[in-house]
């Protein structure tokens, strides 16, 4: 089996300045992705894989190389490095790019790095899962949704006030699970990447992650929190301390 693991990162960022450059507790951000990867390999020594850095930010190439030098980097294209470009984009260029070089791959996995908050078993469940359920395209994590559109959740048209999906549900257990996309992982099948530039174009497959870890950095309040409540996570969770203690440099 041969892996891409893609990671993605803007030197620009509106909602937060130099996210991508941030440290957690003394730890970089995207350490916090090596280490699970590294974690990973020594899991599964079998597997082949390769590390794509997707970036316009000499601070992010410089960061990563100095942990670990073998991350291959693509230079994020100018058409590439704006707020309307998809995500989904960027990972099918690093793909595209490091497939010409290096050969085909069975999945590519982004993981995001303003979502640190992963753990081996997360990243094993998503890759295994993908891997056993071969008619779907995309697989993500996601987490329980705090709201439900079918239930407790409304929307406004016109001055008027409706609920989101129309239903007569009277209790929330009643209603369809629903969850939110957390962002911290997704594995795409490359044939899939090569002709989408959506998501949802595909067959969908999700794994759940734990509610309490689904912090995603946007601004300096979720920076803020994140910080405060990582002791206290990481000290009830052995999967966050092994990433967190493992030492790459």
């Amino acid at each position: 089996m041969k892996l891409l693991f893609t990671i993605c990162g803007r030197a620009g960022s509106k909602g937060l300045k130099s996210k991508n450059l941030k440290s957690l507790s003394q730890k970089p951000l995207v350490e916090y992705i090596l280490c699970l990867i590294h974690l990973f390999s020594k899991a599964s020594p079998h597997v082949e894989y390769f590390i794509g850095l997707n970036t316009d930010s000499d601070e992010l190439i410089d960061i990563v190389h100095s942990i670990n030098p073998n991350v291959k980097t693509v230079l994020r294209k100018p058409e590439l490095a704006n707020d309307t470009v998809g995500k989904i984009e960027v990972i099918r260029d690093t793909y595209l790019t490091l497939s010409e070089k290096y050969g085909e791959f069975d999945l590519v996995i982004d993981l995001d790095i303003t979502s640190p908050l992963r753990t081996l078993d997360d990243l094993e469940k998503l890759i295994h899962s993908h891997l056993e359920d071969s008619s779907k395209d995309v697989y993500f994590s996601v987490v329980p949704s705090r709201r439900n559109p079918f239930f407790n959740m409304v929307k406004e048209e016109d001055s008027k006030i409706s609920i989101v999906n129309q239903s007569s549900f009277t209790s929330r257990q009643q209603a369809p699970n629903v969850y939110d996309i957390n962002g911290a992982m997704y594995s795409y099948k490359p044939r899939f990447l090569k002709e989408n530039a959506y998501i949802f174009n595909g067959d969908i497959g999700v794994i759940e992650m734990k509610d309490s870890l689904i912090l995603d950095i946007d601004s300096e309040e979720d920076f803020l929190w994140l910080e405060f409540l990582f002791p206290k996570l990481l000290s009830e969770s052995k999967g966050l301390q092994d990433i967190y203690n493992c030492k790459l440099q």
